[in-house]
């Protein structure tokens, strides 16, 4: 061939190949903003999720949680009292659009076990986990909250939207209608509304905090009930429940350097280096929603639902929040409803936090965190914009919590909203604040504080239960669950109240596992679970 003729066609070749690369950048481009376009519609324009699963009966029984005893060192809660929740394959269509093998498994703590004896139970699904490269819209994990104390299915979203302006990056939240299929079980079931809740990974890190901070250390702390200095060997730190970056060695002894300065740093060292290895501005911000929301199943009571950042970009500690099922003064720690509202502002934190404690004991910190409290009390904490956002949620759900026939259902998205006479939500197991009324009353509270005109009400943490030790030379206590305690205190803490008194026949009934309407020594017998002590 000519050379002329070679060049031309080397040519051709080139700009065709161009062409090629171009129209797939584009085409890529394309399905980005399409992407984007359907989470924002989720996420900011409150279109509701159409999801329907269907799951074997061999895989939902795989789906039922297995227990895990507990690691040596470890002093946190347990999730779901240490079961693990293994995946599964199931079936599903989201808005039309088929995922088949997307792997489902259960979540939660108390949200869990609530409804664990229902369908209606928290979940995640992952539909890369047993199919490679499946996506739904660009993103593979979404996370499904039954919202077990939220008759109006709002909190989390309420919630998260004080937080991000309290200057954190949180995930999106919105609602899907499920249906359930188990096969020899439940054919379509309606589940009604779950709240839905972005998760948070390497892909999240890096559109919410930049592009510099993808590939950051994260952590999920689910079993240190306040945070300790391990040493310098990186793998004592994987106590702390590494997500990402566990083979990232500086991140993890940057993080140790940190605890290290609060457990053992002077005064004057922890006052002049803390800011340079934690963000508190950020921080400030983070105990600031938090005390405002009376947030207590948080960093600051349990302590879970956080995640940590030791963010790449600036080598300096962040905390996320996570799992906001239970603020609004959901988790009450056996306190009235009267009292939380009244939560002290200048102590937002329960349990044992050096961290927290030492930075209250600076001269700067207490400054930030008041700053915070005032800005966002005054900018968008007020009843104006949340009643506002409440109406506009409620207009998006109404009509599929109307087809909710097992659940509190319209009735309960009122109630859950407004309260009775007292402003208590009784559409929920548990006696709590409808949302309306703890967002006055917490506004009174807070702005009174900060007036000076009052002070608020301290809440201690619960002292830690010493248990007997063992008999010297017999084996290991035995800690008995009763079954009639387990079916009558739906809520789990610890009382039977007037209303699970008045669903006490029903619920234990379900004891009865030979029918014969009577509840004999083996079916009253506890279930033994053995721990090392």
């Amino acid at each position: 061939m000519p050379i002329l003729k070679r060049l031309s066609l080397l040519a051709w070749l080139c700009a065709a190949s161009f062409t090629s690369l171009g129209l797939a950048a584009e085409k890529s481009s394309d399905n980005k903003k399409a992407d984007a376009a359907f989470w924002n519609s989720v996420y900011a324009e409150n279109h509701v999720l159409d999801v329907q699963i269907s799951i074997t009966r061999e895989a939902w029984d795989a789906m039922q949680p297995q227990r895990r005893e507990r690691r040596p060192g470890e002093d946190g809660p347990r999730v779901d009292f240490g079961n693990q929740f293994p995946y599964a394959k199931t079936k599903v269509v989201i808005d039309g659009l088929s995922l088949p093998d997307t792997g489902m498994r259960f979540k939660g703590n108390s949200s869990y076990r609530f409804a664990s004896r229902g369908l209606k139970r928290p979940f995640k699904i992952d539909t890369n986990r047993f199919t490679k490269g499946q996506k739904l819209h660009g993103r593979t994990k979404l996370n499904f909250s039954n919202a077990f104390l939220d008759s109006a299915f709002m909190k989390e979203k309420l919630g998260y939207e004080l937080y991000h302006a309290a200057g954190m990056p949180t995930p999106g939240v919105g609602w899907a209608d499920v249906t359930l299929t188990i096969e020899g079980l439940a054919k379509k079931k309606p589940l009604g509304i779950y709240v839905i809740i972005e998760q948070v990974d390497d892909r999240y890190i890096g559109q919410n905090l930049g592009k510099a901070s993808k590939g950051s250390l994260l952590m999920k702390p689910e079993s240190v009930d306040d945070w300790r200095y391990l040493g310098e060997e990186p793998k004592a730190y994987e106590r702390y429940n590494i997500k990402l970056g566990e083979k990232n060695v500086d991140q993890i002894r940057r993080f140790a350097k940190l605890l290290k300065l609060v457990e053992q740093g002077s005064d004057d060292e922890f006052a002049r280096e803390i800011g340079k290895r934690m963000n508190l501005e950020q921080f400030a911000g983070y105990l600031a929603a938090t005390s405002i929301l009376v947030n207590i199943d948080s960093y600051i009571g349990m302590p879970h639902n956080y995640y940590l950042v030791m963010d790449k970009a600036d080598g300096r500690l962040r905390m996320l929040p996570w799992d906001l099922n239970e603020t609004f003064g959901t988790f009450t720690m056996g306190r009235s409803p009267e009292m939380l509202v009244k939560w002290d502002i200048d102590r937002p934190w329960i349990s044992r936090r050096r961290i927290v404690e030492r930075l209250f004991a600076t001269e700067q910190f207490p400054k930030l965190y008041r700053n915070a409290v005032t800005k966002l009390m005054k900018n968008d904490f007020t009843e104006k914009k949340y009643f506002a956002r409440i109406e506009e949620f409620e207009k998006a759900i109404a009509p599929h919590v109307k087809k909710d026939t097992d659940g509190p259902g319209s009735e309960g998205l009122r109630i859950g909203i407004s309260g009775d006479s007292d402003g208590i939500n009784r559409a929920v197991n548990r006696r709590v604040l409808a949302i309306k009324p703890i967002i006055t009353r917490r506004i009174e509270s807070v702005s009174s504080q900060l007036a000076g005109k009052s002070e608020g009400e301290p809440i201690a943490g619960r002292d830690k239960r010493r248990r007997p030790p063992n008999p010297p030379d017999g084996p290991p206590r035995v800690t008995q669950l009763l079954p009639a305690m387990d079916v009558l205190d739906r809520d789990k803490n610890g009382e039977i109240s007037a209303r699970e008194i008045e669903q006490a026949v029903a619920r234990l009934k379900s004891l009865d596992r030979n029918s014969d309407g009577k509840l004999d020594e083996v079916e009253l017998r506890p279930s033994p679970e053995r721990r090392p002590r």
